[in-house]
């Protein structure tokens, strides 16, 4: 264990800040080999490959937090994190009983290839997915895989492990035909190992094809409400950017969310949840512990139609009276811990893909999404990169140019139908200056909101 050296001495400086005026302390150390390889056309190279090791002690003095990260830990990281506490004196956080527990997640496919070689099954994704297409002009191929291993000390006498790997497989196209330029990508993300050798590759390859080709020869909508059946991974964006971010509790309190818990905002059949656990390879927000030291637990954000919980840190979770959820996470060392999510996907339901589609008589099956916002007041805009008209209860022509928008309330509330069929996709999550590895995902719904097209 590649802190435990050290852990005689990590205890004797939580007790010297103790010492020191502080009524609770906590430290959390980070070791990750990490690995990032760029591939497209004219450029070969690895943009990052080293380790990134050190740690952050964080006091509370006073009702106060104060902080310190390090690279190597000595009694002046504790004076430093002491005489660095300052504020309105108001932070009271949830304490928890001693714990000691270690979760090591082992990869099915182990990473086991050089850079080289890596880079050489990139270098063949890319001209495969060239030769599926030769109005494909630009490819770029990414990669990149980390090695985590974190411990977590707490003067409540929690000391926490985790160890896993996370690794990311991802591909930009650009093609090009007359006057249309369309572009396409795809990702494949795992806490499984080596995604390559977990996932077929054949996939990346017929996925890109086919988004080229809808967005090549694709219609553009017309603008307007439609029904529509959103696919897993559109329901997953929405469920995460239109919903997830408005529960994370230090935005809920003072946002659309903050006055309606325990009250109806969809169908009793509509249930979002955020987890940091999940079966699904591409359910990549590994969160067993939180930075915090917080065992994760599945939050139920709205439960059967009505919203129900919020994400929370320690100190939300006393603010509220919320029980802790494992919400509170880093970047890495140097960064502060904010309320995030892990998992956040919608919960399947009884109908099956077809039935939705079959009730249909003129909208939309929106697949893939291709970016997104969302603002506090729950207004809400995605693009889409690959989605197909409906017409009498049948799939017909691809699209182009799409893009949906709504108000989170109101098109939770417009949820109509949701099936059996269920799918998690991976991504990164913004906030604060911060990107941590994160899950969607969710069943196939059907629900009205207004598409837009742009020629």
């Amino acid at each position: 264990m590649k802190f435990r050296e050290e852990v005689y001495i990590l205890h004797e400086l939580l007790k010297k800040s103790e010492e020191l005026g502080a009524t609770f302390s906590d430290l959390r150390l980070y070791d990750v080999d990490e690995l990032s390889l760029f591939a497209s056309e004219t450029t070969r190279q690895v943009t990052s490959m080293g380790k990134d090791k050190g740690g952050s002690l964080r006091v509370l003095v006073s009702g106060n937090w104060g902080y310190a990260h390090f690279t190597k830990i000595d009694q002046e990281t504790v004076k430093t994190a002491v005489e660095s506490a300052y504020g309105d004196e108001k932070v009271n956080i949830v304490m928890l009983p001693p714990l000691h527990d270690k979760v090591v997640i082992k990869p099915k496919k182990p990473l086991t290839k050089s850079p080289e070689e890596i880079m050489g099954d990139m270098i063949k994704l890319r001209d495969d997915i060239m030769r599926a297409d030769p109005r494909i002009r630009s490819i770029n191929v990414r990669f990149t895989a980390s090695r985590i291993h974190k411990e977590y000390y707490s003067s409540e006498d929690r000391e926490i492990v985790l160890e896993y790997e996370l690794s990311n497989i991802s591909v930009r196209a650009i093609a090009r035909e007359g006057d249309v330029v369309a572009s396409a990508s795809t990702s494949m993300a795992t806490y499984l190992g080596y995604p390559l050798e977990v996932f077929d590759p054949n996939e990346i390859v017929e996925t890109i094809k086919r988004r080229i080709g809808n967005q090549l020869r694709g219609k553009v909508p017309r603008g307007g409400d439609a029904e529509v059946v959103l696919a897993p991974d559109v329901v997953g964006v929405f469920s995460h950017e239109a919903l997830g971010h408005l529960s994370e509790a230090d935005l809920a309190i003072n946002g659309i969310l903050g006055n309606l818990r325990g009250k109806k905002i969809a169908e009793e059949f509509v249930t979002v949840v955020d987890s940091g656990k999940s079966e699904y390879p591409m359910a990549h927000g590994v969160v067993p512990y939180d930075d915090e030291g917080v065992e994760s637990r599945d939050v139920k954000i709205v439960d059967r139609g009505i919203v129900s919980e919020f994400l929370v840190d320690r100190y939300y979770s006393a603010y509220l009276g919320e029980r802790p959820t494992g919400n509170a996470r880093a970047e890495d060392f140097r960064s502060p811990m904010l309320i995030r999510m892990r998992n956040t996907y919608m919960m399947p339901g009884d109908w099956n893909k077809e039935e939705l589609i079959r009730e249909i008589k003129d909208g939309y099956l929106l697949v893939s999404p291709l970016g997104g916002q969302t603002s506090p007041d729950g207004t809400f805009q995605f693009g889409i990169q690959e989605g197909y008209r409906i017409e009498k209860g049948e799939v017909t022509e691809p699209l182009r140019n799409v893009g949906i928008s709504g108000y989170t309330l109101e098109t939770l509330g417009r949820i109509s139908a949701v099936s059996k069929d269920f799918g998690m996709w991976p991504g990164y999550c913004g906030k604060g200056g911060q990107s941590v590895p994160v899950g969607t995902g969710g069943p196939y719904i059907k629900v009205k909101v207004k598409v837009g097209g742009n020629e």
